[in-house]
């Protein structure tokens, strides 16, 4: 069974959400109450990005419509969450 770039894009997705929360938690020391609440904008943020390229490919063929665009948006977008954090 071979996968989607759907599908692929989404572990993208949960593996760098995995890893901003661990990253955010465990090295940057956000407290607890603050990334629970910011958390739910990043899973909206991180669920748009398995959805749009789908939007994407249906309406047109596009030089943006692949997955390694994607999953290096995905990867851009969690540092640059990482890096906020880390100048506040």
């Amino acid at each position: 069974m071979k996968l989607s770039d759907k599908e692929k894009v989404s572990i993208v997705a949960g593996i760098c959400l995995f890893g901003l929360v661990v990253v955010l938690k465990n090295v940057l020391l956000v407290p607890a109450d603050i990334l629970s609440r910011d958390i739910f904008i990043y899973i909206i943020i991180y669920w748009a990005f398995t959805v749009f390229p789908q939007a994407l490919k249906e309406n047109k063929k596009s030089k943006y419509d692949r997955l390694l665009y994607w999953s290096l948006l995905i990867i851009l977008i969690t540092f640059a969450i990482i890096v906020v954090y880390a100048l506040e």
